[in-house]
């Protein structure tokens, strides 16, 4: 090996060297915030008789439990309500089977997590509540709905999972277990990744800075990761596709509002469509864009839903 090669060999390795080390460094600081961004959430852990269950109360009012969807937690359901919900009434945060302080039952299901939020609002001597279900959390929302009429002053399925959905894909489930790995890949292929949720018309009109803050909120909030690997398995592996075993939709009673974008990539329409023909009480209301996330259909939602509490309160 001659100089020139080593030399080249050297300076190689030292660019290596370089760009691993502010990668990690990088990713270190960035986890860092996630931890500290999440210790920062006053929550509680109710011990409930099939495991604990993270829970956060806020508000007056009338109080609508917050089933967030997957890679979520109380901090997703903030944001949803951010979103969704405007301001007013009573929040009932709740983190999942499986994600972040919330444990994992041996025979996880979405009737029993139905019946751990009952559980909670025994516990927490509240009556009657709103369930609002976003995305995968709305299959526990139904079974609440199925199962605790007399608790349930009304179901709000926002971008629901629902019958007949051909989901458009997922991460392989590796991917969840590893913060590193999760949050590399997503830096790879996050923005790629994006057309599941949005539909690439929608992506392209982006602006980068807007475009950006909504892969941050997609992905990268759900660092860490690992404190979520549980139920997101859960969802992909039990939840979301029990929703085709015969759930009996015809037995809800409750007032339900479904919310869904025709152009939506990861609940198709047509499964909307299939739950407001069988839920007997139920409304829906469509929009020709904004895909799983409903972008740019924020303030209209928030209208519709202060508008179906305030008649169902």
């Amino acid at each position: 090996m001659d100089n020139t090669t080593t030399v080249i060999l050297t300076l190689s390795a030292l660019v290596i060297l370089i760009i691993c080390t502010i990668v990690v460094v990088k990713f270190r600081k960035t986890i860092a915030n996630h931890y500290s961004r999440l210790d920062s959430i006053p929550s509680h852990v109710y011990h409930s008789k099939h495991g604990d269950i993270e829970y956060l109360l806020r508000g007056d009012g009338s109080t609508i439990l917050v089933s967030h969807g997957i890679t979520g937690g109380v901090d997703q359901g903030i944001g949803l309500s951010e979103d969704f919900l405007g301001f007013g009434n009573r929040r009932l945060f709740i983190s999942r089977f499986g994600y972040l302080k919330s444990s994992m039952p041996d025979t996880p299901s979405p009737e029993l997590q139905a019946d751990v939020y009952k559980e909670l609002i025994d516990y927490l001597g509240i009556k009657r509540v709103f369930i609002f279900g976003n995305s995968a959390g709305a299959t526990s929302a139904i079974h609440f709905a199925i199962r605790y009429p007399q608790n349930c002053s009304g179901l709000i399925l926002l971008s629901s999972n629902a019958p007949l959905d051909n989901p458009s894909g997922h991460p392989p489930k590796f991917v969840f277990q590893s913060n590193f790995v999760y949050w590399f890949v997503m830096k790879l292929v996050g923005k790629s990744m994006m057309t599941m949720f949005v539909p690439k018309a929608i992506l392209d009109s982006l602006p980068k800075q807007e475009l950006n803050r909504i892969i941050e909120g997609v992905y990268f909030s759900a660092l860490p990761v690992t404190k979520r690997t549980e139920g997101i398995v859960f969802d992909l592996s039990i939840s979301n596709p029990s929703i085709n075993n015969d759930v009996p939709f015809e037995r809800i009673r409750s007032p339900t509002l479904i919310i869904n974008a025709i152009d939506d990539p990861a609940t198709l329409i047509e499964g909307a469509r299939t739950l407001a023909r069988n839920i007997p009480h139920s409304k829906l209301m469509t929009f020709d864009t904004g895909g799983h996330l409903l972008l740019g259909q924020e303030e209209e939602i928030r209208h519709h839903i202060t508008k179906f509490i305030n008649v169902h309160a």
